[in-house]
């Protein structure tokens, strides 16, 4: 028998609303091109008199595509936290969509409101998921099979294997960049 989860705190309740229409609300903007636009006379600076936020709207608009797949999966992200039964589905969606955002918010100085609204929709999906960290747990970690002990070592091995080949690979395309030193 599953073991009885806490009650549902009400604030998680007024998050998820408030995050939902934010979340359609951007998602929204995207769609009817409002976000990730910039005039037209801005395509004839140098880019380098761009600042961050000039850059990053000029580089999002570049790709309808990429603005109307974000506005939908803002819109699918929004509708599953209107509900408790997909709340948690929808937070674990929108965690890592909304960690992007609020970095490229953070990073490349878009508007104060722009990164004060990501953080918060961030903060309340890590609410929401905090809530139900156990299920969480479970699914990701409590109740997955691990290696039977008989092969567990070899696959260690193949594990250190595939880190040490990247490193490797890393640190030569690293040294063919720089171009080989000759000193004179």
């Amino acid at each position: 028998m599953a073991e009885p989860t806490a009650p549902y705190p009400k604030y998680l309740d007024w998050l998820r609303y408030l995050s939902a229409c934010l979340l359609f609300t951007y998602g929204l903007s995207k769609l009817l091109g409002i976000q990730f636009t910039l005039p037209p006379e801005m395509a004839l600076r140098p880019v380098g008199s761009l600042t961050g936020h000039q850059l990053t709207w000029y580089y999002y608009s570049y790709s309808h595509a990429y603005a109307n797949i974000l506005g939908l999966t803002q819109l699918a992200g929004g509708a599953m936290l209107l509900f408790r039964k997909t709340a948690m589905l929808g937070a674990a969606m929108m965690l890592p969509v909304m960690s992007n955002i609020l970095m490229v918010n953070l990073f490349f100085s878009i508007a104060l409101g722009a990164l004060c609204t990501s953080a918060f929709i961030f903060a309340s999906m890590l609410a929401i998921l905090w809530h139900d960290r156990r299920a969480l747990v479970d699914v990701f970690w409590t109740d997955q099979a691990s290696e039977p002990a008989s092969v567990r070592r070899y696959y260690r091995m193949v594990a250190a294997a595939v880190v040490l080949l990247v490193i490797a690979l890393m640190g030569v395309a690293s040294w063919l960049h720089k171009g080989p030193r000759i000193s004179r």
